[in-house]
Formats: C-alpha cells, sequence, structure tokens
C-alpha cells in the first residue's frame, strides 16, 4: 500500500520546534519534504533537536530575500501540497508569503502558518520563543498548579484547605515560591499538535473541495491546550465528584526516592499496599497473597482521588517514602508489574533511548547523521496498517546551497479517489461517525480532537459512568460529543452497538486490549461487523515486550521517556516532577487523531480501513524530542542545554529574574545580536557580561541586576533596546475567559452545562480558513442522547422504548438526576 503519505509533497520553512516537528511527522509516514533553510541558518540554526526533526527530510538553502530565491520558492510551491512556516505575520508579508497570494500560485496548497500569539492579536509582533510565551501567559505557575487547584482559583474562591500541615517533600519542585521554568518547551509541543491535526484535516477536506486552505495555529493556543485541565472555570464548583486532589499543588504525586537512589513513580498512590511491601523483607520474594491484585483501577485499597483525601495523603507520605526507601528502584517496579499497579522508574532520556524494548518496538530508531554519524532519537509514534511507514535517513546537512530540490516522482494530475465537488463542508471532518469508547483523558480527548474538527463523535458510556463523566477531568476530554449509554455486557446492549459500528467510520478505545477481547469490541470482532471501519486503540506502552500488558498512565509514560527528568533538572541535581501541564495523555490523544485522520483519508482513496496504534509513552517520547533529546550510537548525549535544578533556566540568557517588586522576569537573549544589546541595555554591566558569556556566576550577577528595580521597569526598558523579555504573569489565566480577543477567535468556549452550569475551558486549537473547526456543546451527561443517537442510526421508537424499559440503554432527560443522589 505504500506509506499513508506517499505522494505528499511539503515544504517546510519553519524554523524554531512546532514547525519542523510537524513536517518531521509528515516524513516518518511518506509525504516527501523539503527542508529550506536560509543562507545563515535562520533565527535558531543551532537547536539540539533540529538532527531528529529534519530526519527523512531533504534540504535546501534559499534566500526569500532576493528575486532569485522568491522565484525558487514559487516553483516550489506551484507544486507542493502542504507549505509549513513559522515567519510574523509582517514577516511573512514581507517575504510575499500572505496565503491569498500562495493561493493564487496554487489553488490546492495546505499552508499552516505557526506564529506566536497569532496573526492580527495585539501580541501579534511580540517576540516568540516558547520561555517568553510562556512567561507572558502564565505558564510556568501552573507547573506546580496552585493551592486549593485551578478550578477554586478561577472562581474567585478561597482555599479550601487553607492552613494544612505539609509534610517536607510532598511538594514537588525546588523549595522555592514563584514560577517554574519547564524542561520541555510545552507551547511549541502544543503547537506540534495542533498543526498536525489542522494539516491532515485540511488535506482530507481537499478530497472533496479540490481546493487548500489556510491553517493557522500559534504557541499561544500551544499553551491553552497544555493547561486544559488547569483552566476551567465553573459556576457550580461544590457538584459531587467534580473536583479532586489532583490539581493542588501540595499534592504527593506518589514520585519517590529508593534505596539505591533512584525514583520511581507510582500512580495513583496505594498507601495500605505500599507500607504492607515496605514491612517485607523483599519485595521479589513477597507471596502472591501479598502482592497479585486486581489491579489498580479495581484494588479497594487504593487512594480516592477526592479533595478531602489530601489531607489523608499528607499523612501517609512520610510513611510512603519510608517504605520505598526500604528497597531499590527495580524491586519495586518488578512488584508494581506483579501488583498492576502502575509504577516506573525515573530515567533521563539517555537511558531511555538506550531502552531495548523501546528500539526492538521501533518508537526508538537509529538515524545516519551527517555530522554525528549514527544517532538514535523518537522513532514511530504510531501506526496506520497496511502503511510502510518506514523511517527515513537522517537530517540534511544545514547550509548546503543547491542541494537536490526536485520533487521525486512524477505529478499525479489528480488524486486517487478524490471527490472534488468543489462544495466545501462546514468542518473537515464533517459526516465521519466516530464512536468514542474510551475512558478518562487518553481515549477521550483523541474523540475530541476529532469532534473540534466536526466528527459527529458518539461517547458510548456505560451505564455507571457518571462519576467519569461529571468529575474536572472529562469536562476537558468530551465536548461536541452525544452520549450514548448502553450495557455492553448485556446481549442486547452488544446488538445495538454492532448496529452503530456497521455505519460508523470509527470506532477508537484506550481501553487495555485483553479487556477489549473480553468485553467484545476487539478489532477481529468489530471488523466482522464493518470491514472498512478505521480501528484505533492507544495504550499506556509500547506495542512489543513485557510492558504491553500493564497498567499504565501520563505520569508512568513521563518518567519513563525523560520528561520528567528533563523537567526536574536533575542533570543538575534537581528531583523529579510531574508537570500538572504537560503532553502525555493529550498528547496521545492528538497523535489518534491524526491516525485516524490520515486513515480516513486514505480509505477515501482506497476504499479500506485500516488500523490506528499509538501510545502515552510515544507522546512523551515527542515531548522530550522537542527538548533536543537523541544519543550517539554508543549511548552518550551530545551537548545541550539543561534546566538547573531551582527551575530558573537554562543557562543565564534563558531563564527567570526574580526582580525588586518579587514579581519575576523571563529572559530569551538567544542570539549574539541580543546578547549584545542586553550588555548595551544595563547601564553598568556585571563583570563578564559579555555576549559570549554563559555561566553560573553570570547568572547570579544577572540576579544582583534584575533585582536592583522592578519587573514592569525592567520589561519596558528591555523593550525598548530590543532584547527579548516577558513578565512571568501570575494572573493571566484569571481573565482568559473574558478575553474579548480569546472569545472572538474562538480561543475559549463557553457552555451552559447541566450540572456545573456555566462552563468555561480552552476552545479551538488550530484555524482553518475554508473548513473551520466547531464548538456546540460541552460534556454530555451519561445518557443525554441516547434517543436522538439510535434514532440518527436507524432504530425506531418502539425500539428504544424497548430497550430504555429493559434497562439495556439509559436516556437521561434534563431535570432527572445527572449523578444518583443529586
Amino acid at each position: 500500500m505504500g506509506d499513508v503519505l506517499s505522494g505528499t509533497r511539503v515544504l517546510d520553512l519553519a524554523h524554531g520546534i512546532a514547525g519542523p516537528m510537524a513536517a518531521m511527522l509528515m516524513a516518518d509516514h511518506g509525504a516527501d519534504v523539503i527542508r529550506i533553510d536560509a543562507p545563515d541558518g535562520g533565527p535558531l540554526p543551532d537547536l539540539p533537536g533540529r538532527r531528529v526533526w529534519n530526519r527523512g527530510k531533504r534540504g535546501t538553502v534559499l534566500d526569500l530575500t532576493s528575486a532569485d530565491g522568491r522565484a525558487a520558492l514559487d516553483a516550489l510551491i506551484r507544486d507542493a501540497d502542504v507549505l509549513i512556516e513559522s515567519f510574523s505575520p509582517a514577516t511573512r508579508a514581507r517575504l510575499g508569503l500572505a496565503h491569498p497570494r500562495l493561493a493564487a500560485l496554487n489553488p490546492r496548497l495546505v499552508h499552516c502558518s505557526i506564529t506566536a500569539y497569532g496573526d492580527g492579536t495585539r501580541d501579534a509582533e511580540r517576540p516568540g520563543y516558547d520561555a517568553l510565551v510562556a512567561a507572558r501567559m502564565g505558564l510556568h505557575w501552573e507547573k506546580r498548579g496552585w493551592p486549593g487547584g485551578g478550578i477554586n482559583r478561577q472562581a474567585g474562591l478561597p482555599d479550601p484547605f487553607a492552613g494544612i500541615d505539609v509534610p517536607k517533600g510532598a511538594v514537588e519542585g525546588p523549595e522555592r515560591d514563584g514560577p517554574l521554568f519547564a524542561g520541555v518547551p510545552l507551547p511549541s509541543i502544543g503547537a506540534f499538535h495542533l498543526a498536525s491535526v489542522g494539516i491532515n484535516a485540511a488535506l482530507h477536506a481537499r478530497l472533496r473541495t479540490g481546493r487548500g486552505q489556510h491553517v493557522s495555529t500559534s504557541l499561544a493556543q500551544g499553551v491553552l491546550a497544555a493547561v486544559i485541565g488547569g483552566w476551567q472555570r465553573m459556576e457550580h464548583t461544590d457538584r459531587p465528584y467534580l473536583q479532586t486532589w489532583i490539581p493542588d499543588r501540595r499534592a504527593p504525586m506518589g514520585i519517590f526516592r529508593c534505596a539505591d537512589g533512584r525514583w520511581v513513580h507510582n500512580w495513583v498512590p496505594n498507601p495500605s499496599w505500599i507500607l504492607t511491601m515496605g514491612g517485607l523483607d523483599s519485595l521479589d520474594d513477597a507471596p502472591d497473597a501479598i502482592v497479585v491484585g486486581r489491579g489498580h483501577r479495581r484494588d479497594p485499597d487504593r487512594l480516592g482521588t477526592e479533595p478531602e483525601n489530601l489531607v489523608i495523603l499528607h499523612h501517609y507520605f512520610p510513611l510512603m517514602a519510608e517504605a520505598f526507601a526500604k528497597f531499590p528502584a527495580a524491586e519495586w517496579e518488578r512488584a508494581g508489574a506483579r501488583k498492576g499497579t502502575p509504577i516506573q522508574i525515573v530515567r533521563p532520556p539517555r537511558d531511555a533511548l538506550s531502552d531495548p524494548w523501546w528500539i526492538a518496538d521501533g518508537c526508538v530508531a537509529a538515524f545516519d547523521d551527517p555530522d554525528e554519524g549514527v544517532i538514535r532519537a523518537v522513532g514511530q509514534t504510531y501506526s496506520v496498517e497496511r502503511a510502510s511507514s518506514a523511517l527515513r535517513a537522517g537530517a540534511p546537512r544545514i547550509g548546503t546551497p543547491g542541494a537536490d530540490i526536485a520533487f521525486r516522482g512524477a505529478r499525479p494530475t489528480a488524486e486517487p479517489g478524490q471527490r472534488s465537488d468543489g462544495d466545501a463542508p462546514e468542518a473537515p471532518l464533517a459526516g465521519v461517525r466516530v464512536l468514542d469508547l474510551g475512558l478518562a483523558i487518553a481515549g477521550p480527548y483523541g474523540c475530541q480532537v476529532l469532534a473540534d474538527m466536526g466528527a459527529d463523535v458518539v461517547k458510548i458510556n456505560a451505564l455507571h459512568d457518571g462519576y467519569w463523566q461529571c468529575n474536572h477531568i472529562a469536562m476537558v476530554a468530551n465536548r461536541n460529543k452525544k452520549s450514548l449509554a448502553i450495557n455492553l455486557k448485556d446481549p442486547r446492549g452488544m446488538a445495538v452497538l454492532h448496529r452503530l459500528v456497521a455505519a460508523a467510520d470509527v470506532v477508537q478505545h484506550n481501553m487495555r486490549y485483553d479487556a477489549a477481547l473480553r468485553l467484545g469490541v476487539d478489532e477481529d470482532s468489530l471488523r466482522a461487523v464493518n470491514p472498512d471501519l478505521v480501528y484505533c486503540h492507544t495504550r499506556g506502552f509500547e506495542s512489543t515486550g513485557p510492558r504491553v500488558g500493564l497498567a499504565g498512565n501520563d505520569q508512568t509514560g513521563a518518567c519513563l521517556a525523560g520528561v520528567e527528568w528533563e523537567d526536574g533538572g536533575m542533570d543538575d541535581g534537581g528531583r523529579p516532577i510531574w508537570s500538572r501541564a504537560n503532553f502525555g495523555d493529550t498528547g496521545n490523544g492528538f497523535l489518534s487523531a491524526i491516525g485516524i485522520i490520515q486513515a480516513l483519508t486514505r480509505r477515501d482513496r482506497t476504499g479500506q480501513g485500516a488500523r490506528v496504534d499509538t501510545s502515552i509513552v510515544y507522546a512523551q517520547l515527542l515531548a522530550a524530542a522537542a527538548a533536543g533529546a537523541h544519543v550517539r550510537a554508543d549511548g552518550s548525549e551530545p551537548d545541550r542545554p539543561r534546566m538547573d535544578a531551582e527551575h530558573h533556566g537554562m543557562g543565564p540568557f534563558y531563564r527567570l529574574y526574580r526582580c525588586a517588586d518579587d514579581r519575576w522576569l523571563c529572559l530569551a537573549a538567544v542570539t549574539p545580536a541580543q546578547r549584545a544589546a542586553l550588555t548595551a541595555a544595563l547601564a553598568e554591566p556585571p563583570s563578564g557580561v559579555t555576549p559570549s558569556a554563559a555561566t553560573d556566576e553570570l547568572a547570579a550577577r544577572l540576579e544582583g541586576v534584575f533585582g536592583q528595580a522592578d519587573a514592569e521597569t525592567w520589561a519596558a526598558h528591555l523593550d525598548h533596546a530590543g532584547v527579548p523579555a516577558e513578565i512571568s504573569s501570575e494572573t493571566f489565566s484569571l481573565g482568559v475567559f473574558d478575553d474579548p480577543e480569546m472569545i472572538e477567535r474562538r480561543w475559549v468556549a463557553s457552555f451552559d452545562h447541566p450540572y456545573v452550569g456555566r462552563l468555561d475551558t480552552a476552545g479551538l486549537g488550530v484555524d482553518l480558513s475554508d473548513t473551520p473547526g466547531v464548538l456546540w456543546g460541552p460534556t454530555p451527561v451519561v445518557g443525554e442522547h441516547s434517543r436522538e443517537v439510535l434514532t440518527s442510526y436507524g432504530f425506531g421508537d418502539d425500539e428504544i422504548d424497548e430497550l430504555i424499559a429493559a434497562g439495556v440503554v439509559r436516556a437521561w432527560q434534563p431535570g432527572e438526576p445527572v449523578l444518583p443522589g443529586t
């Protein structure tokens, strides 16, 4: 069948991280990608991850400020499918890359722009480095979260547990106040995922219209995607089961140091079992009666996530820490596997990229780099069945004028299977029917992405799913869906599902596959009903090896892939941290949505369905790759910037500084010219402040300088001097849902929800000019749309009434309790 993107031709003009990574993902799946660099390498030629992000691409150099360079680019544009760039709006216009002009050159072109804050916004021309966007939008404060959680803070409510005693070591991160720098570039990771969704959705829409369009996203929208769980505003915050202790910054997140000095992550904590194990002489020799359980989700001793359990968790935390400190990390990992509870070792990216199981799986792969030789990095992160998806060679050497830029092969006159009726659908996935059997975040979030792109998504709920559908986690992963509540353990319920499957395009779930087999929703069973189905399964771990059957989650993926190591500044002696803002579960959801869209596009061309497969650890490996993680053939890591143990930043010129008013300034003087401007801007530069200096001593000197004035004064002064800097905002999130620009652009969304009242959340993360996304409804109540869904799938009124009367289907009506007893 060839690669899923065979015949797709992509021009990558983007600098930074998000654009090159989006183009990398396309190259990984068969697109012919040409990397186009400026003669001087562009604004960020030395980012450590470029060797990974540019793999599989061909390269050339074009001077877009010259007539010859622009003419050469125009020739490439006329024959391309996709162009990705990350110029500011003003620069894009100056270079002749405004979308109307590109569409005139090639009406079929999908043109993707990735900016800092979006076109036409008040901040459109602000400097767009990750750290600065994170500072301006308050992302650095979300790494640990807030006392009492973000929901109470958004509602202006007091901390419900003010004054509680917090055990030493329970709060993650360094023992200081203020914002925390991120070890992984979250705004760019979010923008990368969003751009990838938008590009593939536009290519899918092009099958119908025959036309391309402008796809745009921004690092600002990447921030909104990163903090989707923390930035929610609700009218009724006291509803039963709505809130949990998880977002509270004082909550221990299950990270413990073991006897050998290594750390493990245990999520969700189970104090009873941990203390029992801590009383043994050996974990490996523990009898099955103590170790083996029924899995963490069904464990009656697992600590619940109700907010008041924070106090209980604090009581047990020192005892659990003592128990973990009794045995080596590997013994705890093995005991967790026997128990069925997630416990994994926190490891650096270099260990992740040397994992033999991951190398065998292909999620870690080797490439030939023109400068470093063989390197290993993140490999295949999702698969589409019947597509070879073979990863190609390493990155092209930057700065080679006249490199091969001729397209491979002849250009087909039309895409196979293209309808080209010229009618633009209301949304790129309009008419696509999706059945969502997922739970928690990783599965449902991917289907929410599809729903935002216009797919008709039916959430298949169990009759008892009230809790999962009404907590704050569900509120950010299930909008734009309709809920059908079925008892799938009743043969009549399974018969209902089969009728839906027969008429659906996609089935997606994230349950462990043995559970899918027991329930009868495995691929073979459902493909027997609908052979052309796109069947998507997402997992916690890799596809092969001994971890496959283990319980996995965002936390265990982050510690295994090296994200907690990077975010904790552990190379500088810091402690691991699981950031409340991250792309594990949600990154997995994005990858599943991207794979599904590609599978649907190819099905329209070939008539054949496919299996789509991805996992949380794959998403976390991509997050580590965004930080530049890769290793040489011998397992050693090349030099690259590392975050310090106190989470200030990555060297003196790219970090946070406390000012005289106890507010924090984020500095991003990353080029020699910017560092020279910084030196000139300081009235009396401390000794050693030169454009080339980069030492801990220099950072300490700069701390003294910035501590002499307030943050507003420094921000204005550096702006005037042309030095990129922003104040790290502690309050941005409190105004985000009332921001006129955010509202107008639908970057935030407001709904009326029958359980929590007015509900405000992040909105659309990617904008499509001709087939925009949709926002029509909040997370549904279990069974809210049962009648509507069954009717739309051909069930008669009498059939529906009989199913409801028999208790096979639940049909919720307004005015009824959302949950029993509420």
